[in-house]
């Protein structure tokens, strides 16, 4: 029984997505091509985790795999080509399953506690607790991804209900805006990075100009709620009552110094050409959480709990939740990746590109905001941002036409930005509408759909004086 309770099908899953970071953590020391044994572990992922998704994403995983293997076939099919088809993008999932490990020292030194604790001391009123929320759920989107959402929601949940009479709109609109606008530029995104090999534009080349786009997300945000009426709301004077929250915990400062940290270190590793933009930024976030967890341990004071008990649950819920949210989307990657690299080595793509180049040519600089509006657009009738802009961007780059790279990544980047916060069906839109027991449609279109427009052409605008510049 034993035996047969380690060799389930979980255990197996991610015993499969440990196998694939290491191989790809070893292709970096070791001078081996692992390409086929790698594409055999992506595909064992992709077979036990394709029933985790949604409907729709599970459609468009088997449709872009397939269609990517008959594009591949277009020049002829080999084992060795559709191997590096199919691990074409799977560092961006080892990316995501790295990104995950932050939540260890974020568990072991219970920063939860402390953001709660520095928004009971110093955030009073629905303006200044907007702003809060805001600046906290795009810190920690950069690292947590996904599992940045819940945690602000049930430590932050309370204090908001307490300052405003409409909390789920505050909430919602809060999150969602700033969640999405740190996807713009955070190294735990997958976004970037996919418009990055799309494209060709260097993670390095593309943080700067994203990260203005996002933090003038922010201020936008800020200045188009504030108005509100439920922002004038003054906060409530009953706080005596409030317990205070327990202080056992690390200090704030090391979460922001870790995400300053981390960014700087992939700065480093890229200039030096020690790895790729993705594994640069794989190899310091496993750095950075070895040394973050170990200073945790190293320090642990009287305020804080023991140290290895601490890290045993934070380790078995890294195991058991942690790992498969970074490698959820593991199968559509494989999915994507094979047919964006077999509609690169295909004669489709130069035919496709020889009939739509004379066209878009003659949109000129109009393409610069035609490309988030078909991102957008699309997305609308359920086709996730990942693969609009996968596919968009593939075939616009084909082209070759006169827009630079980097402005077709930004407007790819600001599309996919917008699609996010306004798809129903998007993944962020979907979890903060359960959490707060509100429509998908409410979040997305009736709550943000202002927003998204005016983002979306300030952003534009911005976008191309950003090229000037970079």
């Amino acid at each position: 029984m034993k035996v047969k309770r380690l060799i389930n099908k979980g255990n197996l899953y991610r015993s499969l997505i440990v196998g694939l970071v290491l191989i790809q953590l070893l292709e970096l020391v070791v001078p081996l091509n692992l390409t086929v044994l790698d594409a055999l572990f992506a595909i064992g992922i992709a077979v036990l985790g394709i029933q985790n998704l949604s409907r729709s994403f599970q459609v468009a995983t088997l449709v872009f795999f397939v269609a990517g293997l008959g594009l591949l076939s277009t020049t002829g099919l080999s084992l060795y080509g559709i191997a590096t088809a199919i691990v074409s993008m799977v560092d961006i999932v080892v990316l995501l399953v790295v990104m995950q490990l932050f939540l260890i020292p974020v568990t072991v030194g219970k920063y939860q506690a402390a953001v709660e604790v520095f928004m009971h001391d110093h955030v009073h009123g629905p303006k200044q607790t907007y702003t809060f929320v805001m600046l906290v759920t795009h810190l920690l989107s950069s690292i947590l991804s996904m599992g940045t959402v819940a945690i602000v929601l049930s430590i932050l949940g309370d204090s908001i209900k307490r300052q405003v009479k409409d909390s789920a709109r505050f909430s919602a609109t809060a999150v969602t805006r700033a969640f999405t606008l740190g996807t713009l530029w955070a190294p735990g995104a997958a976004t970037i990075f996919l418009i990055s090999t799309v494209t060709k534009v260097s993670w390095t080349r593309l943080f700067i100009p994203c990260l203005i786009l996002g933090l003038l997300g922010l201020v936008l945000a800020y200045a188009m709620e504030r108005h509100q009426a439920y922002m004038q709301v003054k906060p409530s004077v009953i706080t005596n009552n409030v317990a205070h929250p327990n202080k056992g915990h690390a200090s704030l400062f090391g979460l922001v110094l870790a995400v300053i940290a981390l960014l700087l270190l992939s700065f480093v590793l890229m200039e030096n050409k020690v790895a790729s933009s993705m594994d640069s930024v794989t190899l310091a976030g496993l750095l950075i959480v070895l040394i973050w967890t170990g200073l945790l341990g190293v320090k642990r004071g009287s305020k804080l709990p023991a140290f290895k008990p601490a890290l045993k649950e934070a380790l078995t819920a890294y195991w058991h939740q942690g790992m498969t949210r970074g490698a959820s989307l593991a199968p559509f990657f494989v999915g994507i990746g094979t047919f964006t690299y077999g509609f690169q080595h295909s004669t489709v793509s130069t035919q496709l590109t020889a009939a739509l180049t004379p066209v878009f040519s003659q949109l000129g600089w109009w393409l610069v905001l035609l490309i988030p509006i078909i991102v957008v657009l699309v997305s609308l009738i359920g086709i996730h941002p990942l693969a609009s802009v996968a596919l968009i961007g593939k075939v616009i780059m084909a082209m070759h036409i006169s827009l630079s790279p980097l402005l077709i990544a930004l407007s790819l980047n600001i599309g996919s930005v917008a699609a996010y916060m306004l798809s129903p069906f998007a993944g962020i839109v979907m979890i903060v509408a359960t959490l707060l027991n509100v429509g998908p449609g409410t979040v997305s279109i009736r709550w943000n759909w202002q927003f998204c427009s005016v983002f979306l052409v300030l952003s534009v605008i911005v976008a191309v004086l950003l090229n000037l510049v970079f």
